[in-house]
């Protein structure tokens, strides 16, 4: 689909979808799909209006009406968007049969919605996982400044794919990856994280119209009162047509519930994988171990007493001055570092703890 900006100078840009496979033959490309990835971009680049040459669907209507109404109040540079479709605004179906898939790259969040439905549900349950979708395109290193998507990368996501392939033959669900350009898109990292990101995952769900009627979006780990952030249970539920639902999972839960519930499974401990991959580890290894994402991983695993089992990771401890050195961009970010504070203090671990408040100290004093 191509992109043509009124209020910006911008070139024309092209979003694109893909996949091979069985997963090729259930994938459709539908213009609620666009709205969805596209409403975000022009409420933070002020365009005054989203026209889709196509159809899109009623009940999305309103809902990015909604969602746009919540990203103005959090970011006041944001417009109002006027989404208007060519050719109108009609209902859309479910398929006959319900069936229910999840987005599952591997991390903890999308690996804990999956254990525990499976916990939850029989597989023969009408809400019980069938599918696990898992994405190409969403690290801003997977594709180049000349929108050539990385080899390098690409043999990396297909190491992830074949680990989500063993997990599949275990846990009885059909895999689908599918490879997008929408992260290059992203007019920074600032957006991305604030508005971008669920939106892009909510997108390639409505992609699977006519072979699943829900979708999971795991939450971000949070827990209850979590701070304006993409994926965020205000606004998750209004990405949704009456042909696809998605709905979020777990957002009561935090990171450290999440982690401590991982642990208790053999693949959650095999293949846990919150990396950031922004170097891709080296040696076959899962995690890098240096990232902000595995250090506060990390962390968790050690105040719980865990670490030593989890074989996704290497290393087996961590140094104060490691810890005080991961970078903390936002609010969202301080807080899931601060979860690991309790744990650790029971652990004995003062070391950790003094790092971790001194970061958090640091984090509160530069952003005022």
């Amino acid at each position: 689909m191509d992109l043509v900006w009124e209020n910006n100078d911008r070139p024309r840009q092209t979003l694109y979808f893909e996949a091979g496979g069985k997963t090729a033959e259930i994938l459709h490309a539908n213009a609620n799909a666009f709205a969805i990835a596209c409403l975000p971009l022009a409420a933070w680049l002020n365009e005054e209006r989203l026209l889709v040459e196509d159809k899109l669907c009623k009940r999305l209507r309103y809902g990015l009406s909604s969602i746009n109404q919540v990203f103005k109040q959090w970011f006041p540079r944001c417009s109002l968007v006027d989404v208007q479709a060519s050719e109108g605004f009609q209902t859309t179906r479910p398929p006959d049969q319900r069936r229910v898939a999840t987005l599952l790259s591997g991390g903890v969040d999308g690996l804990a919605t999956l254990r525990i439905n499976r916990l939850d549900y029989p597989l023969d349950h009408p809400e019980s996982i069938k599918a696990c979708i898992t994405l190409f395109g969403i690290n801003k290193f997977d594709i180049d400044e000349q929108g050539n998507q990385v080899p390098e990368r690409l043999d990396a996501f297909e190491a992830v794919v074949g680990r989500l392939s063993e997990l599949a033959d275990a846990e009885n669900y059909e895999l689908h990856p599918v490879r997008t350009n929408i992260r290059s898109l992203a007019p920074g990292y600032s957006f991305w994280v604030k508005m971008g990101f669920g939106a892009g995952h909510s997108a390639v769900s409505q992609l699977f119209q006519g072979t699943y009627d829900k979708v999971l979006l795991a939450s971000d780990g949070d827990g209850p009162n979590p701070p304006p952030v993409a994926i965020h249970p205000v606004f998750n539920q209004h990405f949704s047509t009456d042909a696809v639902r998605i709905q979020s999972e777990q957002d009561e839960m935090t990171r450290l519930q999440k982690i401590d519930l991982l642990t208790d499974w053999e693949y959650g401990r095999r293949f846990m994988q919150p990396c950031h991959y922004v170097h891709i580890p080296e040696g076959g290894a899962i995690n890098c171990g240096e990232c902000e994402k595995c250090v506060r991983t990390m962390l968790s695993l050690i105040g719980l007493g865990k670490l030593d089992e989890v074989s996704a990771f290497e290393q087996k401890d961590l140094k104060p001055i490691r810890v005080f050195l991961i970078p903390v961009s936002h609010a969202g970010k301080a807080k899931l570092l601060g979860q690991a504070i309790g744990p650790l203090q029971k652990a004995g671990r003062s070391d950790l703890v003094w790092a971790i408040r001194a970061r958090l100290a640091l984090y509160y004093l530069l952003r005022h």
